[in-house]
């Protein structure tokens, strides 16, 4: 159990920090992007060396189908990457973030329906989706409510990011997730690379200072050790469980924005954080 709160704190300081990486609208996507995949490499590379992980494709495996999937499920979310970016660097995180819980509850309600082989119980589902949309509904100012440009790209990248979790599920039943994670951050390198080249768009190293290159190491070191849980929860527990306890970093979420950003969480922000937490208990009481 103490891998989801671990997964759960290092994501909610991947939020925080991403915030400040997104803010730098000197620096393209492609090379954000490049930087940030060279660095997952890297690390998943170093962690191969000293055998923390094996990396390991089946030859079996290696056939059009697979290819072509992954290619398609890797550009796929390379597109999410300029929508989240463009969207967290022009509008308040608290705004865009029922549209950011959309990618929790869209795998959810599909996977539980469609796949037969889920581990998870109805008492699970049904906590795992009222938590969602209790979280979304209450993120919404009704009275304010409308779609800006801004959520509407938040809102198309988690429908794809929904769709490609299926496709990294099918991948994670073949392979370690250590093993996919570092295959799919050499093909998200690739693509950055090519777009860089095809927009010559090379000069832009020149704005990269030490402190940004150091913000982005660090990040990239979180992200990178974070979605390593998040897929290693995945392939054990799958969709609906995994979405649940995901929810946990919401906790860490305002501790870390009280601390370090000096934001005052409300009253309703709290009791949603309560909500969420014995919504995760009853999964606890009734996970077998």
């Amino acid at each position: 159990m103490i891998i989801w709160i671990i997964q759960s704190f290092l994501n909610a300081i991947w939020m925080v920090l991403g915030k400040k990486v997104v803010e730098n609208k000197k620096i393209g996507n492609n090379w954000q992007t490049f930087i940030s995949r060279w660095n997952h490499v890297l690390i998943l590379f170093i962690l191969f060396v000293i055998w923390f992980f094996e990396y390991k494709v089946p030859q079996a495996e290696i056939n059009y189908f697979n290819i072509l999937l992954l290619v398609a499920a890797t550009l796929a979310l390379y597109v999410t990457y300029p929508l989240r970016r463009i969207a967290y660097a022009n509008e308040k995180v608290t705004v865009l973030q029922p549209f950011a819980m959309l990618f929790q509850v869209f795998p959810v309600i599909i996977w539980f329906i469609f796949i037969a082989s889920e581990k998870a119980n109805l008492i699970t589902f049904l906590s795992a989706i009222i938590a969602s949309l209790v979280v979304i509904w209450t993120s919404i100012d009704l009275k304010k409510f409308k779609i800006s440009k801004y959520s509407l790209m938040v809102l198309i990248s988690s429908c794809i990011k929904s769709v490609q979790v299926f496709a990294a599920l099918y991948f994670l039943t073949l392979v370690s997730p250590a093993s996919f994670y570092f295959t799919e951050s050499l093909f998200i390198l690739l693509y950055s690379i090519v777009l860089i080249g095809f927009k010559w768009e090379f000069m832009q190293i020149k704005l990269i200072t030490k402190k940004y290159a150091k913000l982005l190491i660090i990040t990239n070191t979180i992200v990178v050790i974070s979605i390593l849980l998040s897929l290693t929860m995945y392939s054990t527990l799958w969709v609906v469980t995994t979405s649940l306890l995901s929810l946990l970093y919401l906790v860490f979420i305002y501790i870390l924005w009280y601390f370090v950003l000096k934001d005052i969480p409300s009253k309703k922000n709290i009791l949603v954080t309560i909500f969420v937490a014995i919504c995760i208990i009853i999964w606890v009481l009734f996970k077998t």
